[in-house]
């Protein structure tokens, strides 16, 4: 869709927690972008980020945030439950939305929030930053360049570490994540697992049709839940036969090397005539090229790729300024993130449910 351009991007990032510290970086390198507002509940921790980021204005209340008229745009990071209300609440504000992934719940829940997309005519788009890291993006390169000839399977693999390495997250983003209601599944399986639904989507031109999951839920506290070890398998629609995998590793004693998230993945497409690995992404577990091809014999290594898993937050937030800019769409629009919901929640469906899922079947 074209729609008019801007000539200058003023945004609002409403939820402070801990990964603004990596969806603020493209807005703050862009020289046509400002931050022009921060929202957070937490009113010290919004004044806070304010004064770090040079930011003029604070709020508390995302309605006094969606109401200020000096804000184009709205970047929402606030918990899965509210995801919907604040999509909506901005779009009918007039403002331009960028979600972080997943975008909601549900699927009832998107299809409300692109309904007030399209009668709004701004730009949603869910920020789905897997897709921007550069080692995943050189490998989607070469499998759409033909490196490995037709792309047959898809195999991610995550090793979640020790919980005392790496980032330090306050309990009460940890809290959120671990009630599936407020979540809308799992820590693992879904608020992560949509990095990974989406990359079994995104090296194969075919539509996932069904999917299997085991998925192993460990109760913590009264409305706290783990869901790991897992592993989920899936087929693609029509032909070759083409399948793909995900599988959770819950190595809770063991040392990831990560500046963010302890827990890193793992990737492996294969095709007729080849394979791509990407190996790392969050964290760093082996010391050895980001991204290796295997074709007629050889291999070939890639060293030259910037590997910080904070480059996909620059590229991700920059492109959904540059969208605004060019009054272009940009990635990852809301039909495709539907596609990427409704394989996560099938996979969800198909744990509790103990039965193969069909796609068709979520609606």
């Amino acid at each position: 869709m074209t729609r008019e351009r801007l000539e200058r991007v003023r945004i609002g990032l409403l939820g402070l927690g801990r990964i603004a510290d990596l969806q603020v970086l493209g807005y703050r390198e862009h020289p046509r972008v400002e931050i022009a507002a921060v929202c957070d509940r937490d009113a010290e921790r919004a004044r806070a980020r304010a004064a770090e980021w040079g930011v003029p204005r604070v709020y508390t209340d995302p309605e006094r945030l969606f109401a200020d008229p000096e804000i184009d745009a709205v970047d929402v990071a606030t918990p899965h439950q509210l995801h919907a209300e604040h999509a909506i609440a901005a779009l009918e504000a007039g403002k331009h939305v960028s979600l972080q992934k997943p975008p909601t719940r549900t699927l009832e829940e998107l299809d409300r929030v692109a309904a007030a997309a399209a009668k709004s005519g701004r730009l949603l788009r869910v920020f789905e930053n897997f897709a921007y890291y550069p080692p995943h993006r050189k490998a989607k390169e070469l499998v759409d360049a033909g490196a490995i000839g037709v792309p047959l399977s898809v195999r991610v693999k995550t090793a979640a570490g020790r919980p005392d390495r790496g980032w330090k997250v306050e309990m009460a983003s940890l809290g959120w994540r671990m009630s599936r209601a407020q979540c809308g599944g799992g820590p693992t399986t879904f608020d992560h697992g949509y990095h990974c639904f989406q990359m079994g989507r995104h090296f194969i031109p075919a539509e996932v049709e069904r999917v299997h999951a085991f998925i192993h839920w460990t109760q913590l506290g009264d409305d706290a839940w783990y869901d790991g070890p897992a592993l989920i398998s899936w087929q693609y629609a029509g032909s070759p036969p083409r399948f793909g995998s995900w599988e959770v590793i819950a190595s809770l004693g063991m040392a990831v090397r990560s500046k963010y998230y302890v827990s890193d993945d793992r990737l492996e497409i294969h095709g007729t005539e080849g394979v791509v690995w990407v190996n790392r992404c969050t964290g760093k577990l082996l010391d050895e090229p980001s991204v290796v091809l295997y074709r007629e014999g050889e291999t070939r290594a890639f060293h030259d790729l910037d590997v910080d898993w904070a480059d996909s937050f620059r590229l991700g937030t920059r492109d959904f300024a540059d969208a605004l800019l060019e009054g272009r769409d940009c990635f990852q629009d809301v039909g495709d993130a539907r596609k990427t919901l409704a394989f996560a929640l099938a996979a969800a469906r198909s744990a509790d449910e103990a039965r193969e899922v069909t796609i068709a079947e979520m609606g």
